[in-house]
């Protein structure tokens, strides 16, 4: 078995260039592209993050979490998210990084930055594109919010006067970037709402994080998968006296929705299980009012006294498998979810035990809507990886594309 390595680093040429607004930012970013590109980028570096850090919680099925679950056993004081989508949305799981998780993390955020250097952007597919966007902007959100970790909201992190979205500590193609840079350059620049999905927030109220790099193969398949998961969840749209209240992660892409009302409506009924539908049916209005700040960690950002997370390593094995000593190093994954552990929950004795009860009890709830949702799916195994890819493989490289485009 190979030892986990990241991808041997390009030099990065990391040009600091003052820019005064955001829209200078956005006007000399690329928006060119070349149809029927072979050129496309490889993500097997973040690939690895992704599938050792995310854990998939499953569909939402659309019942608000109990402020009962946050309780302390024989207390009045709650912890954790209380909001009512706190079961819901991946969790990446944050409290297993270390400083060289973070590392790689600007590693892999600065190798991407670097590819406009060898390559010009305009030279590759639009779908190529947005997936470079999405995995740049989603490693630069995971890596402030692991900088900042432990943190229980990421609002301070995301808006205001110290909001790190706003800090241009990129360089794409010598243009100083920041991640709301992005995040506008890609929505000015593709004419559908469906790339509202493909942001990580790192909040439990933004759309999923995906076990998987957004690739040129993949993206169309992904951003419907999520927008599903995220219009038939409590996050993204629910009826409040009548009236619809829907995420706030929509004030991002208002321009695709002139006529809110009608055109936020049609867009969500467009990814409406049935049991959702009849909420927006009964919606007389619609306003943006709905958002979870909690940070998309298993613990929720927690320092809980009581929890066994910082008493007995162990106690967590019987909920997450712990990583392999072979791969155990500062630069691999953290350990990664396993579904089957999480479907032998509450059925195994060491559910009683001490040790597992001092973990926080929000987790515990967590872990059992999880368990839930997982057992609906019907979905066995364990996600292990094994052996990472050739220290010595190229970030570009050419490889047909002939799928269709967002546009």
């Amino acid at each position: 078995m190979k030892k986990f390595t990241l991808l041997k680093l390009m030099p990065v040429l990391l040009t600091v260039a003052l820019s005064t607004t955001a829209a200078t930012a956005l006007s000399d970013l690329p928006t060119g592209s070349t149809k029927g590109s072979d050129y496309t980028i490889n993500y097997d570096d973040w690939n690895l993050i992704l599938s050792g850090a995310v854990l998939d919680t499953g569909p939402s099925d659309r019942r608000a979490a109990s402020r009962n679950g946050a309780r302390g056993t024989s207390s009045r004081i709650k912890h954790g998210n209380l909001s009512p989508t706190a079961f819901e949305g991946n969790r990446v799981l944050f409290y297993e990084f270390d400083e060289g998780h973070v590392e790689s993390l600007l590693a892999i955020r600065r190798d991407l930055e670097a590819v406009s250097d060898f390559i010009p952007l305009e030279d590759f597919s639009r779908n190529e594109q947005l997936a470079y966007w999405f995995n740049l902007h989603n490693v630069a959100v995971m890596y402030e919010i692991a900088k900042a970790y432990p943190t229980k909201k990421v609002k301070s992190l995301m808006v205001g006067k110290r909001s790190v979205w706003d800090n241009k500590t990129m360089s794409i193609g010598g243009v100083a970037t920041s991640i709301s840079d992005i995040e506008n350059h890609v929505v000015e620049n593709w004419n559908t709402p469906l790339v509202l999905y493909g942001f990580f927030m790192g909040a439990v109220g933004g759309p999923n994080i995906r076990t998987e790099a957004f690739t040129s193969s993949n993206i169309v398949k992904g951003l419907q998968e999520n927008a599903i998961d995220f219009v038939n969840s409590l996050r993204g749209f629910r009826l409040w006296s009548g009236r619809g209240r829907v995420s706030d992660h929509y004030k991002l892409g208002e321009r695709y929705f002139p006529d809110f009302d009608a055109d936020i409506k049609d867009h969500l009924v467009a990814f409406a299980r049935p049991d959702t539908r009849r909420d927006l049916e009964k919606a007389k209005s619609f306003q943006i009012k709905n958002y979870d700040w909690g940070i998309a960690d298993l613990k929720n950002g927690d320092t809980y006294n009581g929890s066994s997370f910082n008493t007995n390593p162990g106690a967590l094995a019987f909920f997450i498998e712990q990583p392999n000593p072979q791969v155990a190093s500062p630069i691999g994954p953290p350990p990664s979810a396993s579904v089957v552990t999480l479907n032998n929950l509450g059925s195994d004795p060491a559910f009683a035990s001490a040790g597992i009860s001092s973990i926080s009890p929000q987790v515990k709830a967590l872990l059992r809507a999880m368990k839930i949702r997982n057992e609906r799916r019907q979905r066995d195994g364990v996600v292990t990886v094994e052996e990472f890819i050739d220290a010595e493989g190229s970030r570009v490289s050419r490889k047909s594309d002939k799928d269709g485009e967002v546009e």
